[in-house]
């Protein structure tokens, strides 16, 4: 008497069919568990397997992001509003205090050295001359100064919020991009630490996240996200506040107001008529790279204070202390 098969055994296509089937089901839903971030890092491991070390790579691989999206956090920007910076170098004392401000309003964490505000001693000198050489920025031996001395300039630098931004045009993931306002942002959830926007950059204004960003919760802006180990971070002009009416926090702490903070859309703003009224220069202009920060030089008629300098930035990455 032969003996029944089972379905099974004889549908033996029909099974594999189904097998492939559950498979390809599998693989379908991991790759929707997949974030951007790691899709983009899967997509460029091959492209920036020079530039970008194995283990970040890992790192980026297993790190899911915990930067919220923009719009928990960013306000929306206003299309009437572009805006810019004046700083009066005859009244910068480098005492460094825009730069504290700046780390605490924005949860820059200790291992992001020089912070966002970079302060450098320089001589004497006139607007033609500020065009400080590539080799002092590197080496950094007018940035770490402990006393102030009144015979030198003192000249703060940071991100520029260029009109035409040189790091936009590198980012191979679209994070970097110019707002309406004028504000060049980061998409942190987009930034997979590929760091061309850090070599692209004509201000060194980028810091990079080597490490895990470790603060303390006293000292956490609950109004500002902190990214993430492996993404690339710079000055926003205080976004969440400026968006809102305010200034930003370095304009606010600076004891002789060097700062001003405004709209360059407004003729009557106090900003652009600095900008008319004073004989001013924006740094490296040279490189057409639209910077919205001006300097300017008022001494002796305003009042001015001198105050002791807070300490300057230690374990600078690539610079002997």
């Amino acid at each position: 008497m032969q003996k029944k098969q089972n379905p099974e055994e004889q549908n033996p296509e029909k099974q594999n069919a189904e097998e492939q089937n559950a498979e390809e089901q599998k693989i379908e839903a991991n790759t929707k568990r997949l974030s951007r971030r790691q899709l983009m890092a899967l997509g460029g491991v091959g492209a920036l397997g020079a530039l970008v070390p194995a283990p970040l790579l890992l790192e980026i691989w297993h790190l899911e992001t915990h930067t919220p999206p923009e719009s928990a956090w960013v306000p929306p920007p206003n299309p009437d509003f572009r805006f810019g910076m004046v700083m009066d170098l005859g009244l910068c004392i480098g005492c460094r205090r825009c730069a504290y401000g700046c780390k605490l309003e924005n949860n820059i964490p200790d291992a992001i050295s020089p912070p966002y505000i970079m302060l450098f001693e320089t001589q004497k000198l006139s607007a033609k001359d500020y065009e400080l050489p590539h080799q002092e920025l590197k080496l950094g031996n007018r940035l770490q100064y402990e006393r102030l001395r009144k015979d030198r300039t003192y000249m703060p630098l940071q991100c520029n919020h260029c009109a035409n931004p040189p790091c936009e045009k590198v980012c191979p993931t679209h994070a970097t991009y110019m707002a309406p306002d004028g504000i060049v942002m980061i998409d942190y959830s987009k930034c997979i630490g590929c760091r061309y926007c850090m070599l692209a950059c004509p201000y060194n204004a980028r810091r990079f996240n080597w490490v895990k960003p470790e603060i303390p919760p006293e000292r956490v802006n609950p109004l500002v996200p902190i990214r993430t180990h492996g993404v690339v971070e710079k000055c926003t002009f205080c976004i969440h506040r400026t968006r809102k009416g305010q200034t930003t926090r370095c304009v606010e702490v600076c004891p002789n107001k060097v700062r001003t903070f405004g709209n360059l859309n407004d003729p009557d703003s106090e900003v652009s008529k600095l900008i008319m009224s004073e004989r001013s220069f924006r740094f490296k202009e040279r490189l057409n790279t639209g910077p919205k920060i001006w300097y300017i030089r008022s001494t002796g008629r305003k009042p001015m204070r001198w105050y002791e300098p807070l300490p300057p930035p230690r374990n600078i990455r690539g610079m002997k202390s």
